[in-house]
């Protein structure tokens, strides 16, 4: 048998920007510190009596969807914007 090494191809490691580290860090705590606060407060200030703990969890899983909504247009618009800069740059 012959010995034949294989190179080790290193993946490019990219930069990431502080920007989109922060983007992401500050939704994921919104989506943590949100939907349960929203829950405890509705349930307590809002909804009282029959099913007003089932009316809180709606309302807090709506504060959720709009987290992670907020949080995808957040990306899309930082994704077309980095386009124009390169555009920019080429020019």
């Amino acid at each position: 048998m012959s010995s034949s090494t294989v190179p080790i191809v290193q993946p490019k490691n990219p930069e990431v920007p502080r920007s989109v580290i922060f983007k992401v860090y500050l939704h994921t705590l919104l989506m943590v510190v949100l939907p349960i606060s929203t829950y405890f407060y509705t349930s307590k200030y809002f909804f009282e009596g029959d099913h007003g703990t089932t009316k809180a969890a709606l309302v807090a899983a709506g504060i959720a969807n709009v987290v992670v909504f907020s949080f995808i247009i957040t990306a899309f618009m930082e994704d077309s914007g980095d386009k124009h800069q390169k555009r920019d740059k080429e020019d």
